[in-house]
């Protein structure tokens, strides 16, 4: 395992079939070492949940301390929202308001779960009931209820960051894939000319994967910085991100980027449309460039395109003329 985690990126030459392999491990890693990590978190939350009658002190330590990058599901999340504020209830430490029990209320209310949504609403009548009895010269009452849900809602905003990441991240493992079916269609050309600007390119995102898989394996909080430093300094300049990202399409899909070409898109605009073919959302894509002007941006592409304004989302337009290209 050692050995796979700290390959170097020259592994590029090895044989295709051996590469592909390699490759699937790697993220067949990557898979298990999440859900080793969400089956921790359900595992503590039935532990919780057992101790809340008998021993609720343990429970909401245990509940407060966890971290909350595991609870990677809205699942986990609302079930944490649930049981962390009963543990405060039974603690007998009081909210000033139900913020944290209606992440529980909103999850559980979507998902049709009428026996949840009725457990979540008593414990909030409760929670409201208690608020209310705060004498409001009690400030130090009112300090402690405060300080509990602004470190929530900043712990679940930690998650949610990670989240978008961790979308960056697949988008570029989606990336690192497409590069390996370069590899093998153009193998020979890449033999030939082992220093142009697309092999620069893989070895650069291979670099990063094997930080990213090393830290997600192992739950080293060092390698986790690490590999975080890597995923920035990989997508901090998005420029050449998208840049980059348009020339690793243009060697496995030349007819994709020659019509985008043939409509005036500029490469940085190219490389934007390309992200959309990755799976990711125009939220998702906008989070990512930070431009004020995504909206505008997109509006911009769409007519380049010759899409009108009411016209199909331009993802699935981008995915299905990609579909049609390659089918040619």
């Amino acid at each position: 395992m050692e050995r796979i985690l700290h390959m170097p990126a020259r592994f590029i030459r090895l044989p295709m079939s051996r590469l592909s392999n390699i490759l699937f491990i790697l993220i067949l890693s990557l898979c298990v070492g999440s859900c080793m990590h969400e089956n921790d978190a359900a595992r503590l939350l039935d532990n919780a949940e057992a101790h809340l009658e008998t021993h609720p002190d343990s429970a909401f330590v245990a509940l407060d301390s966890l971290d909350r990058r595991h609870l990677n599901t809205q699942e986990l999340r609302a079930r944490h929202a649930l049981l962390y504020s009963i543990a405060l209830e039974k603690c007998g430490i009081s909210m000033t308001n139900d913020s944290i029990i209606n992440i529980a209320i909103d999850y559980y209310s979507n998902e049709g779960d009428k026996e949840k949504v009725e457990e979540a609403l008593h414990w909030r009548e409760i929670i409201l009931e208690h608020a209310v009895k705060i004498e409001v010269a009690d400030t130090l009452q009112r300090q402690n209820a405060r300080i509990i849900q602004e470190r929530y809602a900043d712990k679940l905003e930690l998650v949610e960051k990670r989240r978008q990441t961790w979308a960056v991240i697949l988008a570029a493992i989606g990336i690192i894939t497409l590069c390996m079916v370069i590899i093998r269609r153009y193998a020979h050309r890449l033999k030939q000319k082992p220093d142009d600007e697309a092999m620069t390119l893989i070895r650069q995102r291979l670099s990063v994967l094997d930080k990213i898989l090393a830290s997600h394996i192992s739950s080293d909080d060092k390698a986790y910085r690490i590999s975080e430093e890597e995923i920035e300094n990989l997508i901090s300049d998005r420029e050449s991100f998208l840049i980059s990202t348009k020339i690793v399409f243009k060697e496995s899909h030349p007819k994709f980027i020659s019509i985008l070409e043939s409509k005036r898109l500029t490469d940085w605009e190219i490389g934007y449309c390309c992200l959309f073919t990755l799976g990711l959302k125009g939220k998702e894509v906008g989070e990512f460039i930070q431009k004020k002007r995504h909206y505008i941006i997109s509006s911009e592409i769409r007519k380049k395109l010759g899409l009108g304004e009411h016209d199909t989302n331009i993802g699935i337009w981008l995915r299905t003329l990609l579909a049609e290209t390659e089918s040619i």
